[in-house]
């Protein structure tokens, strides 16, 4: 009864030690794989002949039969193994050579079904067991066109054999050769069971391991890897969620665009080791000022930006924003620039409605530029909504 390969790395194993390369270590280890499940079947082929042997010392079946049976099975399971221990079988597209084994081991099983009606149920339950574990390897295709094949020689081989099927005998010697058989048998299908379980495992790690590299993958793509925070391109994401969700309710919102005054000098005095500290320094002071509802993210070099969400109106936009800079300037940036004071600014423009998204960042981006030509360290409202705070809050 031949085993099919499933041809999965085995657990353990000698890989080649010229394959420097994982690829190459796992061909290696699939090879040890292949000879393994080949010697496992061709003991199982032996195991079977033996039964069958046992059965012709107890007169259910001739001897002639018996002894060509033994050579037919172990010559067939010894050259697969051969075949794989030579490494002929890596020239083949399959080198599992799962069909062929397969195919042979049926193919004796029912030849000798009609030569041996007597041990008909020895070689149907052989039949089964073979494929059984085809089942391991075997696509949909192969297993419907096995399947038909299969039908169609048990019907021929049944057909053939009617008139002589009979059975080994009733005598203790006979029903204890039984009892070996179907102990072997069911120890065959508690490989296959525990080959199906392993499968599970290694299913299950690697999806645990796959599930964990996705959830990586998004945080590295929603995330500045330098400072933790939200990168461009979610701050952009978020942004049109927003214009999306302000467009069905009425409650606008309003984005503020930061800058880092005079970041290039932190660099060229202080090195950009330093300047990276600072940035990340940055981001945890921000984070720190910021109300719950509102989203920050990095949205390059040593700028940011911050969606202001909730109730909020020009006032309270630039309040909030304000709040920040201020927390910014109070900062001790002592231990890292030593008596340069890190400060920030910052524009700020409260949406108009209906108004786009890329609209809306130009405005905010230009009370940015109204924010640096004022003498920076400054908040400044968007030109056209300074009125709603009172008085022009830059500084």
């Amino acid at each position: 009864m031949a085993i099919a390969d499933t041809d999965t790395p085995a657990s353990v194993g000698v890989p080649d030690p010229g394959a420097d390369d994982v690829g190459g270590q796992r061909a290696a280890r699939r090879q040890v794989h292949r000879l393994r499940m080949t010697l496992i079947a061709a003991t199982n082929a032996g195991l079977q002949a033996a039964v069958v042997l046992a059965f012709a010392a107890a007169g259910a079946v001739s001897w002639q039969i018996a002894v060509v049976f033994t050579l037919t099975t172990m010559t067939t399971t010894l050259s697969f193994a051969l075949a794989v221990r030579r490494g002929w079988n890596l020239r083949l597209a399959d080198p599992s050579m799962a069909v062929p084994q397969v195919v042979s081991s049926l193919v004796i099983q029912l030849l000798y079904l009609v030569l041996a009606p007597n041990l008909w149920v020895i070689f149907l339950v052989g039949v089964l067991i073979t494929f059984v574990f085809a089942m391991m390897n075997f696509s949909p295709r192969q297993f419907r066109t096995t399947l038909v094949a299969l039908a169609a020689g048990i019907g021929v081989a049944l057909l053939l054999g009617r008139d002589r099927f009979g059975h080994p005998g009733t005598s203790a010697t006979d029903i204890t050769l039984l009892w070996v058989f179907f102990v072997l048998c069911i120890h065959q299908l508690t490989i296959i069971g525990a080959r199906f379980s392993a499968l599970r495992e290694q299913l299950s790690t690697k999806n645990a391991e796959l599930s964990a590299s996705l959830e990586r993958i998004r945080e590295l793509a929603a995330v500045d890897e330098l400072t933790g925070a939200a990168n461009r391109r979610t701050f952009m994401q978020a942004l049109v969620e927003e214009r999306d969700r302000a467009d069905r309710t009425g409650q606008d919102f309003a984005v503020a665009i930061l800058d880092i005054d005079r970041f290039k000098s932190v660099n060229d005095r202080f090195g950009h080791f330093v300047g990276d500290d600072v940035l990340k320094e940055f981001c945890e002071v921000v984070r720190s000022a910021l109300r719950c509802t509102d989203r920050f993210a990095r949205f390059g070099g040593e700028e940011f930006a911050l969606l202001l969400v909730g109730p909020t109106g020009s006032r309270e936009a630039y309040e909030a924003v304000e709040r920040i800079r201020r927390a910014i300037a109070d900062h001790d940036w002592a231990p890292l620039t030593r008596d340069h004071c890190v400060t920030a600014s910052a524009g700020v423009g409260f949406r108009r409605p209906g108004e786009g998204v890329e609209a809306l960042l130009r405005r905010a981006d230009a009370a940015l530029y109204q924010a640096k030509a004022s003498g920076r360290n400054a908040t400044t409202l968007a030109a056209d909504q300074t009125a709603d705070v009172g008085t022009d809050p830059a500084q």
